[in-house]
C-alpha cells in the first residue's frame, strides 16, 4: 500500500495478526470476534499483536504501556506474575483489558503457556470475570 507505518486491525490471531507479524506491521487485536482473552494469553510467538483493544473504538484511545520484567508485567494498575506454571493477577484498574495486557506480557515473556490463572484480590478477580478468563482450577484447554 505504500504506507509508512500501517496498522493491521483484526479479530483473529491465526489470520489477521499472524499476517501482520509476517509482514512486519504493527497490529491491533480487537476482542469482538473469535479470539478470546484465553487464546490471546496463550498465543504463540507469531500471533501476538502489538496492541489489544475491546473493540475498534480502541483506535481512538491511547494504549497504556505494558512494562515487562523477568517474571511479571504491569499495565495501568494491574500486575501479572509468573508463579510456576500459573499466572497470578493482582492490583486494580478501570479497564479489564489492562489486566489482559498485563497477563499477556507475563505469559509471553515466559514464552510458555500458563496452566492456570489466579486472582489475588477482589479487583483482580472481577477483571478475570469481566474477561471470562478461566481461573485456578481450569487449565489452558479451558481457555477456548
Amino acid at each position: 500500500t505504500g504506507a509508512r507505518r500501517p496498522l493491521v486491525v483484526g479479530d483473529r490471531l491465526d489470520t489477521d495478526i499472524e499476517g501482520a507479524v509476517a509482514a512486519g506491521a504493527d497490529s491491533m487485536l480487537v476482542l469482538t470476534g473469535l479470539t478470546t482473552p484465553g487464546l490471546l494469553v496463550a498465543a504463540p510467538r507469531g500471533q501476538r499483536p502489538t496492541y489489544v483493544a475491546a473493540d475498534v473504538a480502541g483506535l481512538l484511545q491511547p494504549q497504556p504501556a505494558v512494562t515487562c520484567g523477568e517474571k511479571e508485567a504491569t499495565c495501568a494498575g494491574f500486575t501479572a506474575s509468573r508463579v510456576g506454571d500459573a499466572l497470578l493477577l493482582s492490583g486494580s484498574g478501570e479497564d479489564a483489558v489492562d489486566a489482559l495486557r498485563a497477563l499477556c506480557g507475563a505469559s509471553w515473556s515466559a514464552d510458555g503457556q500458563p496452566q492456570a490463572i489466579r486472582a489475588a484480590g477482589a479487583a483482580a478477580a472481577a477483571a478475570l470475570r469481566d474477561l471470562d478468563l478461566p481461573t485456578a482450577s481450569r487449565t489452558t484447554t479451558g481457555f477456548r
